[in-house]
Parts: C-alpha cells; sequence; structure tokens
C-alpha cells in the first residue's frame, strides 16, 4: 500500500440512519488509528509526524511516555522495553523520561494509511450502513512527505544492561565427597569432660591471671570474667616452664573432693597460646565449657587421638568396678549426664570403651531371689589413672546411683 499522509477525519452523514454515528465512529477507528496524537498531548492541537530520520529518533516532548512512544511508533504501546533496551545509556528510569532527551527508536514497520480516491472509501463489510461521506479537517493537515525505507540500525557496538556479556566458559566437575565416618568419642567431648583425679595427676598447672584488655568488665579475684570466644587472657606459666606458641592449654576449676580418689575437676575452656613473655602467656579463647574466672588452673592439654568409624566391640567378660561418684550430684542421673567409676588406666580401659551400669541378683526383703537388671551403658570419654569418666549413653531404669556396680561390656579394638 503506498504511503501518503496521515490524516484525522471527522465524518459528516447524509443518511438519515439511527445507526449512521456509531458506524462512522467504528469507522475511523478502524481506519486511521494511527494518525491519533499520543494520549500525552491530547492538549496539543498538532502532531507532525515524524520524518525520515524520525523514524530512528525521536525527540521528548512534555508529556511523553515509554508507554505512549510504543502504541505511536510500534504500534503496542507493551513493547515499550524495546526502546527502554537502546536507550539505556540515556534513561536511567524507564518510568522518567524527560524534555529534549532524544531517543534511538527501533526498526518501525511502515505505518499503513489508506490512499484516498477522489474522497471516496470502501464501505463494503460494514452492515447496517448506507453512504457516507467524509470530510477533511484542514488543521490536522501534515505537510505532505515521502517516506523512504528505513536502514537497519546497526546495534552490534551498543553496550546496554541487556547485552551479555562475554563469558568464558568453563566446564564444572562435581565430585561427592566421602562422607565424614562418625567417631565414638569427638575431640570437642574429650577435652571438655569432667575428672575424678589426684591433682598431682594433672601435672605442672598455671593460673588465669585476667583478660588482656583493661579490666573494665571484671571485679575481683576469682569473679566470672566477661570473656568469649577469641577473647585474650594472660595466664602464668604452667609450673613454671614458658609454653610455645600455638600450644593449647586446659583451663580448670577444681570442685569438691571425693574421699579415697581425688577431686572433682571440672574444664572451663581451651585456649591457644599466642605470644609468651617472661611471666605470662597470652592465650586466646577457643572453647568454653563452663564459665571461666581468675585463678582457674592452666595444665597442657593432652594429646587426644581420635579413631573415625571405630566403636567398641562386644566382649564377654571384662574388668569390673563400682560408680564412685555423680559429677553433678543430681537426684535423678539420665543419658547424657557425666559418672564416675573406679575403674582407670592401670586396668587397661581406653577412650571409647563402654560399661554397663546394673542391679546385681539379691534376695528380696520377703526372701525372693531377684535376678540381675541392667540400668544403664556409659561410654568413656576420659581415663585416669584409677578412675575413669563415662557419659550415659543408654539407660533402662531411672535408679543410676552411687555404689552400682559396673562391668565392660564392649571394648575398643587394639
Amino acid at each position: 500500500m503506498k504511503i501518503s499522509q496521515r490524516t484525522r477525519w471527522r465524518r459528516v452523514t447524509t443518511s438519515p440512519s439511527s445507526n449512521s454515528l456509531t458506524v462512522a465512529a467504528v469507522l475511523l477507528a478502524a481506519l486511521l488509528p494511527e494518525a491519533l496524537p499520543l494520549q500525552a498531548q491530547e492538549a496539543q492541537q498538532q502532531q507532525t509526524p515524524p520524518t525520515q530520520e524520525g523514524r530512528q529518533t525521536h525527540m521528548v516532548r512534555p508529556g511523553d511516555t515509554l508507554w505512549d512512544l510504543a502504541q505511536f511508533y510500534l504500534t503496542d504501546p507493551f513493547l515499550w522495553p524495546e526502546i527502554y533496551r537502546i536507550n539505556t545509556m540515556v534513561i536511567e528510569d524507564p518510568h522518567w523520561i524527560y524534555p529534549d532527551e532524544r531517543l534511538r527508536l527501533p526498526g518501525a514497520e511502515e505505518i499503513a494509511e489508506v490512499e484516498l480516491i477522489a474522497g471516496e472509501i470502501p464501505v463494503e463489510g460494514l452492515p447496517g450502513e448506507g453512504e457516507v461521506e467524509v470530510a477533511v479537517e484542514p488543521e490536522f493537515m501534515p505537510p505532505e512527505a515521502e517516506f523512504g525505507e528505513i536502514e537497519p540500525i546497526d546495534m552490534s557496538g551498543v553496550q546496554t544492561i541487556f547485552v551479555a556479556r562475554q563469558l568464558q566458559r568453563q566446564t564444572l566437575t562435581y565430585q561427592r565427597e566421602p562422607p565424614t565416618p562418625p567417631v565414638a568419642v569427638s575431640e570437642y567431648d574429650f577435652h571438655r569432660a569432667a575428672m575424678l583425679v589426684q591433682l598431682d595427676e594433672l601435672g605442672a598447672r598455671g593460673e588465669v591471671i585476667e583478660p588482656a584488655a583493661a579490666r573494665s568488665t571484671v571485679n575481683v579475684r576469682g569473679d566470672y570474667l566477661n570473656v568469649t570466644v577469641f577473647s585474650k587472657l594472660y595466664v602464668s606459666h604452667p609450673g613454671g616452664e614458658p609454653p610455645a606458641p600455638g600450644d593449647l592449654l586446659l583451663l580448670l576449676q577444681i570442685d569438691r573432693r571425693v574421699k579415697g580418689y581425688g577431686y572433682v575437676i571440672r574444664p572451663t575452656g581451651l585456649v591457644t597460646v599466642a605470644a609468651v613473655y617472661d611471666d605470662v602467656s597470652t592465650v586466646v579463647v577457643t572453647e568454653i565449657y563452663d564459665p571461666i574466672n581468675i585463678g582457674n588452673s592452666a595444665v597442657r592439654a593432652e594429646r587426644f587421638d581420635d579413631r573415625p568409624g571405630v566403636f567398641a566391640q562386644p566382649v564377654a567378660t571384662g574388668p569390673s568396678g563400682e560408680l564412685v561418684g555423680l559429677f553433678m550430684g543430681q537426684a535423678v542421673p539420665s543419658v547424657e549426664d557425666i559418672i564416675f567409676i573406679d575403674i582407670g588406666r592401670n586396668q587397661g580401659v581406653d577412650i571409647g570403651d563402654e560399661f554397663s551400669l546394673y542391679a546385681p541378683n539379691r534376695v528380696s526383703t520377703s526372701g525372693y531371689r531377684l535376678p540381675e537388671e541392667p540400668i544403664a551403658v556409659g561410654r568413656v570419654v576420659r581415663v585416669m589413672e584409677g578412675t575413669s569418666t563415662l557419659r550415659v549413653i543408654s539407660q533402662e531404669h531411672p535408679a543410676i546411683i552411687e555404689g552400682l556396680p559396673v562391668r565392660m561390656v564392649a571394648k575398643m579394638p587394639s
């Protein structure tokens, strides 16, 4: 179809038909939708169609929006992102465009316009219509212009946020890591386990002096220190022998005495030596098990060798002994609580061994013989020379009391 001029039409009817006004409106909308100005410029009296250059750029006028420009140039308002896409160097926010901004336009298709021949238009296919006469309003007559074909715009050199960056291809290979085998006793459980031991068995001891920072949050000796993991403390040298940077020290609180077996020792934290001076070392707190106090003892941490995937195996016979103490002294001990037995390294006990706590065969007050009854099972988490620390791992009855007999039922492989 030949491109001529865009024209706004006003219908003048010569037919008395009652439907003539409606049909004329339909005809006007069907023939000349592109001839209407932008909605944002309805107050303007004149809309100049784009020239050959204007089909590639548009100078923004007051009231313009990308929605209206897409409707006007591309005949579809939902294509406004296409205009935004090639103008991101000009438009910061697609919701706002400003007068005098020159926007590039994508390659718009030719706008088909009806060529009027002798002032007549076809009216076939319009039901109920008679003859229609149209008249041209001169004020809407644009200057005649011939439009040539629009050359496509080369967008290869334009960088916008919509242009994908050149990415280097890289092949990633996923290799599943083997699962970490479980352990009978973890290093954390080992270090935080309480002990029932003679004090000389602890070896040389130092002492927590004070925080390395100013004592603004600490009161007098023995009060609770407001320390967290990675806090720094001053600790005296165990036995007067300076440690080496990187050594581990175990901080201990000495609790009550158990006659015949020594003292209950409560670990409060694990620290790493950061710097060594004449009388003290600066240590960094790496683990906290209980409130750390000024005056806590500091001993060299015992080396721990975990054995991943290795667990105690059942044995028919093993050393026997007695439950001699409860760490917390609670009335009803249960699973995960700590207890002490009178069998230790001197009888071949190793970390990870398991002991059964049981009620032995006995005779009731009425003369009946009662069978042996299992009470609980404990796993060794710390071994001293004559005692061992057990963590209760299972329980049959809430009857764990001091004096219960214990017997090894599972032994760690050699």
